[in-house]
C-alpha cells in the first residue's frame, strides 16, 4: 500500500467526520445497554450488495468459536462486526488507515464485541508469526479492496502463510472482464477510483495458483453491482439537499458525486433496455443527461467487473 492511498479523497476527513457523526447520532437515540452491528448498518457498510455472499460462504465452512479468521482491508469494521457477531469466531481484522481502525474499535466497544483483534498494518507485510496466525487460519477474506494493492504476489503470500493447509481464501474484488481498451474517460474514471490493480480472470487465477492456491470458483456479479450502484445513486440524489445541509458541500462534491459519476460509469451493465433503465433510475438519468445516460447504459461495453473468488490452499507459498 502507498502513502498516497492514506490521502485518498473518498476516505479523507469529510467522509470520516460524517461516519463519526453518524455514530454519535445512533448513540443519541439509545440510552443504556449495548448496541448491535445492525444499528450502524445504514451507514457503515461500504461493500456492494452487503454481507449476503460472505455469510453464505462462512456458513458453508461451518466456522465456530474455535475458528481463526483473518480479514484484510477491514475498513471501519462493518463486515468484521457482522462476522464476529454472527459466527462468534476468533477474528483478526487488518486495515492500513488508522482513522478506520480507530472508528472500528469505537463501534466494536459500543457493540460489546470482544472476539475481534484490530491491527493497523499493510496487508502485504504482516508479521503473521508475531500475530500468532502463521498457518493457523481456516479462512482469510477481503471484500472489494484488493484492487488497491499492486503487489499481488506479496499479498497472496500473506494470505497463503496465514492459512492452514486446506484453508479457504474468499475475495470479492474489482477486476476487468476483458481486454477491450479503455477510452480516455474510462481511464480518467479508473484513476479517480484508485483502480490500481486491473486484472483479468486468467491473470488473477495465475497469481493465486503461483501463490499456492487452487481456485475453486470465480464468478462475476457485475450486473448485481451495477444495479446496486444505480439504486444507491438514486438514493444519494433524493437526499442531496439533506446531505449538503448536514455534512457540507465538500463531502457531496467528493464522496457522493464520485458515487454517482464514477461508480455508475465503472459499472453500468444493468441488463435492462434504455426505457427500463430510465424508469428505474430517473434521477440518475437526469443527472447524467439523457444522451450520456443512454451512452453508458446501452452503448458502452462492460469492461470492469465484480468478481467473487474462492480458493483453497494446496501448498505453501
Amino acid at each position: 500500500m502507498s502513502d498516497a492511498f492514506s490521502n485518498y479523497d473518498l476516505y479523507a476527513d469529510p467522509y470520516m467526520n460524517r461516519l463519526r457523526n453518524e455514530v454519535e447520532k445512533v448513540k443519541a437515540k439509545k440510552s443504556g445497554g449495548l448496541f448491535i452491528p445492525s444499528d450502524f448498518s445504514h451507514f457503515d457498510s461500504l461493500h456492494y450488495c452487503g454481507h449476503n455472499y460472505i455469510e453464505d460462504f462462512l456458513e458453508s465452512e461451518k466456522v465456530d468459536s474455535q475458528t481463526k479468521i483473518l480479514e484484510l482491508c477491514a475498513g471501519n469494521g462493518s463486515t468484521s462486526r457482522f462476522v464476529a457477531d454472527r459466527f462468534k469466531v476468533q477474528l483478526t481484522a487488518v486495515d492500513f488507515l488508522p482513522a478506520f481502525n480507530e472508528l472500528h474499535r469505537n463501534m466494536n466497544e459500543l457493540c460489546g464485541i470482544t472476539n475481534t483483534r484490530i491491527i493497523q498494518g499493510d496487508a502485504t507485510q504482516l508479521d503473521l508469526v508475531g500475530l500468532g496466525l502463521e498457518n493457523e487460519c481456516q479462512v482469510v477474506y477481503s471484500l472489494q479492496s484488493f484492487y488497491y494493492i499492486a503487489n499481488k504476489p506479496a499479498l497472496f503470500s500473506v494470505c497463503n502463510r496465514a492459512l492452514k493447509m486446506g484453508g479457504k481464501l474468499y475475495i470479492e474484488d474489482h477486476v476487468v472482464e476483458n481486454n477491450i481498451p479503455l477510452i480516455e474517460k474510462e481511464e480518467e474514471i479508473a484513476v479517480k477510483f484508485q483502480f490500481i490493480s486491473r486484472l483479468q480472470r486468467q491473470d488473477y487465477v495465475k497469481l493465486l495458483e503461483d501463490a499456492g492456491f487452487h481456485v475453486d470458483e470465480y464468478v462475476f456479479r457485475t450486473t448485481e453491482w451495477s444495479r446496486y450502484l444505480f439504486e444507491r445513486s438514486e438514493k444519494f440524489l433524493r437526499e442531496k439537499e439533506q446531505i449538503i445541509s448536514e455534512y457540507g458541500q465538500e463531502l457531496w462534491d467528493t464522496r457522493y458525486v464520485a458515487g454517482i459519476h464514477i461508480s455508475c460509469r465503472l459499472y453500468h451493465q444493468l441488463g435492462m433496455t434504455l426505457e427500463e433503465a430510465k424508469a428505474a433510475y430517473p434521477l440518475t438519468c437526469t443527472e447524467f443527461g439523457e444522451e450520456e445516460f443512454e451512452r453508458w447504459v446501452c452503448e458502452m461495453p462492460a469492461k470492469f467487473g465484480g468478481a467473487y473468488i474462492k480458493a483453497t490452499k494446496i501448498r505453501n507459498a
